[in-house]
């Protein structure tokens, strides 16, 4: 349910977006707006709370966005607040998110390395997969301390794995796969 919500609020509030020609900045406002309330948890928690009015929530919105947010944005917060679903404002940051890519023909993965890559390398690994998938990527680069070296990029259901432990992992499979016969041993 939780997803069809969103989608729906998502859906709704891109179309607006897309009249105004102003999808850009509408997805740059919902983002703010929800990381907002991801990063302060106790607003976040009095701001869904139950008993705080519609019109509480409201002035909390005017206080912490009026005259920092589009009006469209600021109108589209107060329909999910007037309609009880401000808890899924991170959901619907995330749908409008997936609707924007679709738009723009990007495709967001994940670039997994050990230690935290830097940003021109993160930028020239997606400019060069952008090349060959032709497709727009979009890397978000995760610090996994398992991946020994290298880099593991994941995008959508396919995997590259340029690790080592990747390669290692491969090796062992084609070693454990091989068989070697007594002549081929006596020839070496």
């Amino acid at each position: 349910m939780a997803e069809l919500v969103s989608k729906r609020y998502a859906e709704a509030l891109f179309e607006v977006a897309l009249e105004q020609e102003n999808l850009e900045k509408f997805k740059e406002e919902i983002i703010g707006v929800s990381d907002i309330f991801e990063s302060e948890k106790e607003l976040k928690v009095v701001f869904e709370h139950p008993k705080l009015s519609t019109d509480e929530k409201k002035d909390i919105l005017n206080n912490l966005f009026k005259n920092r947010i589009t009006e469209e944005v600021l109108n589209f917060l107060y329909i999910i607040v007037d309609k009880g679903r401000e808890k899924y404002i991170s959901d619907i940051k995330d749908e409008y998110i997936v609707l924007f890519n679709k738009e723009y023909g990007i495709v967001e993965g994940k670039a997994i390395t050990a230690i935290e890559m830097a940003q021109e390398k993160l930028e020239r690994l997606e400019k060069e997969l952008s090349k060959k998938l032709n497709k727009t990527i979009k890397l978000e680069n995760k610090v996994d301390s398992t991946v020994l070296g290298g880099v593991l990029v994941k995008i959508g259901d396919k995997v590259i794995d340029s690790s080592v432990k990747g390669t290692i992992d491969e090796m062992s499979k084609q070693l454990n796969n091989a068989t070697v016969t007594k002549k081929e041993v006596e020839m070496k």
